[in-house]
Parts: C-alpha cells; sequence; structure tokens
C-alpha cells in the first residue's frame, strides 16, 4: 500500500539509486548497509513489488522503482518548496542557500568549499542534496536548488545545450588517475593505455544531460583505436567500479577530485598519454535572484585558483 511510505524510506531509496550501490548509499547515509538493505526490502514488502534489480555492477530501478523514484523526487521538492516559502514568509533566507553536487565532487571538492562558505559566512544554512547529474539538473531547472555542482569532460557542451537558460562557471580542473587491483601495483608508472588492453575497463553509463566519463573513454578510443581494451564492463557509477576495481575484476580511470577513493585494494597509477582534464562546473538559473548565502559560495567558487571563465 503505498500509503505506507514515509519521507525516511524515499530518503534511503534515493540514496541507493543515485549511488549506484548499497554498499555507497550507506556510506552517504552514514548507516549500516545491513540496516539499509532492510529499510529497502521493508519497502519493496510494503509495496508488494521489486523496486531494484542487483547485479554485480550495482543496482538498477524496475519499471515501478522508477515510479518510486519519481514520487520520492517530486516529495523532496514539495518539502523544499514548503521550507522555502516559510522562509520567504519569515523573511528568514538570507543565509540559505541549497546546492545539489554530484557524488563524484562529494568525496572532497564540494566539502573543501563549504568549509571555506562556513569560514567566511558562519551563519550559512546548507542544504547538500547528492545525485546523480540528470537528478541535479532537473532539480535546478525545476527551481528546487540555488546551485548544482556538476562533474563534466566536456563543459562547453553543457553551456551549449542550457544557455541561456543557465549561467555556468568553469570552477576546477582535475587530472586523471588510473586506478587498478594492489596485484597491479607493480606495473611501470606511468604506464601506456595501449600495455592495458587486455585489461577489463569499467565503463560508467552515458548521461545524455551532461558528457562524463563514458564520453572521455568514447573519445579516446575514437581518436586512438589502438588503446581500445579487448574487454569492457558497463558499471552504474564510478561509486560501483570502486569495489570492483578492489576485488581485482577492471580498472579505469579515476578523476583526481577523488582522492579519498576507498585505499584498501587499489592502487592508482598515472599514464604515459594526455588525457583531456575533468571538469568541475558550477550552474545555476539566469532568472533566479540567489540569496545572499548563495552569492557567497558562487564568489568562493569563481574565486577558486583554477576556475575560469566559460564562454
Amino acid at each position: 500500500m503505498i500509503g505506507l511510505m514515509d519521507t525516511r524510506q524515499l530518503l534511503y531509496f534515493r540514496a541507493v539509486v543515485d549511488n549506484g550501490s548499497f554498499t555507497h548509499a550507506a556510506a552517504a547515509l552514514e548507516m549500516t548497509q545491513p540496516s539499509l538493505s532492510l529499510s529497502i526490502r521493508k519497502l519493496e514488502k510494503e509495496l508488494n513489488t521489486q523496486l531494484l534489480s542487483r547485479g554485480r555492477s550495482g543496482v538498477t530501478t524496475t519499471e515501478a522503482g522508477d515510479y518510486v523514484y519519481d514520487t520520492a523526487l517530486k516529495v523532496d521538492a514539495l518539502l523544499a518548496d514548503a521550507q522555502r516559502h516559510i522562509s520567504e514568509i519569515t523573511g528568514d533566507n538570507a543565509n540559505t542557500v541549497s546546492l545539489t553536487s554530484c557524488p563524484i565532487l562529494n568525496w572532497e571538492f564540494t566539502p573543501s568549499i563549504l568549509s571555506e562558505l562556513t569560514e567566511i559566512h558562519p551563519s550559512a544554512r546548507i542544504s547538500l542534496d547528492d545525485s546523480t547529474a540528470a537528478t541535479a539538473i532537473k532539480r535546478l531547472l525545476e527551481g528546487q536548488v540555488d546551485l548544482a555542482l556538476l562533474p563534466t569532460s566536456d563543459p562547453k557542451a553543457f553551456i551549449r545545450r542550457y544557455s541561456p537558460e543557465l549561467t555556468v562557471h568553469d570552477v576546477a580542473e582535475f587530472d586523471y588517475s588510473l586506478a587498478v587491483p594492489e596485484s597491479m601495483a607493480d606495473l611501470p608508472s606511468p604506464v601506456s593505455l595501449q600495455d592495458l588492453r587486455e585489461e577489463t575497463w569499467l565503463v560508467p553509463p552515458h548521461c545524455r544531460e551532461l558528457p562524463g566519463m563514458a564520453e572521455l573513454y568514447d573519445e579516446l578510443w575514437e581518436h586512438h583505436p589502438s588503446y581500445k581494451p579487448d574487454h569492457i564492463q558497463d558499471v552504474a557509477s564510478l561509486h560501483a567500479a570502486i569495489p570492483m576495481i578492489s576485488s581485482g575484476f577492471g580498472i579505469s580511470f579515476m578523476p583526481r577530485c577523488a582522492p579519498a577513493l576507498h585505499p584498501q585494494g587499489i592502487a592508482k597509477l598515472t599514464v604515459k598519454e594526455d588525457l583531456p582534464r575533468f571538469h568541475a562546473i558550477l550552474a545555476y538559473r539566469s532568472d533566479r535572484e540567489l540569496t545572499p548565502a548563495a552569492q557567497e559560495l558562487v564568489d568562493i567558487l569563481r574565486s577558486h585558483d583554477s576556475a575560469r571563465p566559460l564562454a
């Protein structure tokens, strides 16, 4: 019975879908994996249907799961709108900032920026949402959040698609590490991609709204066919790739905005070949006035050492 769902269950379900696995969702929620799994099983039992398909590459939603996920987004939007409206009524929204930031940036980059904000603006009240790129863009366009921090391999493609609806700034650039199982740690570093063709490469899905890691691989292998591996394994996300690398299943590029990558069982190498850099971009609606706290966060990001204008 759908009336038995509560907001906490929807939050947990969203976290599993957004993170691509129970392990990473539990870590993001700061709860144990068995507790999270029990909550999702209870939700599936209450609804009398399977919501998630579990596989080696992570979890995917069933048709019913897609519907519940959309419901979770709508509920979250309603709660955010209620909070925003109450703040407007009480005139107490100047110190608020709502931000959605994709998981790969939340290992270190986004927390460091928010730390700067709280030092400059101690009274800032921050609402942080951890979403996939597609969900983050949807929430931003619908006005559910003030700002979005998004990872991409092609920021200019993003601005071409969403200008002038969104204002976009390129706020950081990152090199890549090659994440490999510890059994491969003795490989020469830097290592040539041509010497890794027989390895299984773990590739996250394409994102129609925002070019990412999958598009990076496509471009690399299109221009350098000799680099293309014989074995490619799709994974639900970079988060989902981490335990697979640790267990010796495959290898993957990891942007260096992820230094908190689980080190156990994983070694990081450099590659000989030149690769395009990975970017963090900041986006917000051009027609929406930002709160002073949100504007302060924009100013911090635009003054970041690696920030540069986007045209």
